[in-house]
């Protein structure tokens, strides 16, 4: 009977140490990533993957989209990014509506806090102002790898007709 307690009792420790364990690695993997995040990124490259097998650059910022991602150590980030190669408004005091919508098609951004799930190899985006307004209060998903200075969310399935996934690829800014 003494050995049986014994044995629980030994066996309920040896069990809270290894999920004290598990948590201290899963926070120093997280810390381990937000040191790789923390920082500005420039867009080097967007790919939409179709389904049918080709792919192409993300169509609201075109082949050369311009942009930028910002993560701080509080947990806060920010992304904008455009399409450089957007016509510029005839009247820089008065757009026409045409204009202004041309603008906002080639063109994203949103701010808010962020999150990191090592485990999913992903990083949770979590928008309080954005350019579009459905986006304010929603979490996004964005599953990462990184390859040197290079940062790349992909995989993400979308909800453009016949698009896939696609891949956002980031660069370190030093």
């Amino acid at each position: 009977m003494i050995r049986r307690a014994l044995a629980l009792v030994a066996g309920s420790l040896l069990t809270m140490v290894c999920f004290r364990v598990a948590a201290i690695a899963d926070l120093d993997g997280v810390s381990s990533v937000r040191a790789k995040i923390v920082g500005t990124w420039e867009l080097v490259s967007t790919e939409e993957y179709m389904t049918d097998g080709t792919k192409r650059p993300y169509q609201d910022i075109g082949p050369n989209g311009k942009g930028y991602l910002m993560y701080t150590t509080d947990g806060h980030m920010c992304a904008a990014g455009m399409n450089p190669d957007r016509l510029p408004w005839s009247d820089m005091d008065k757009p026409t509506d045409a204009e202004k919508l041309r603008a906002i098609e080639g063109f994203f951004a949103y701010c808010g806090r962020y999150e990191i799930n090592v485990a999913n190899h992903a990083i949770y985006h979590y928008p309080e102002v954005a350019w579009m307004p459905n986006y304010v209060g929603t979490k996004q998903e964005r599953p990462y790898k990184f390859d040197g200075e290079l940062l790349t969310f992909s995989g993400k399935p979308t909800n453009r007709p016949g698009v896939a996934s696609l891949a956002i690829t980031w660069r370190k800014m030093k």
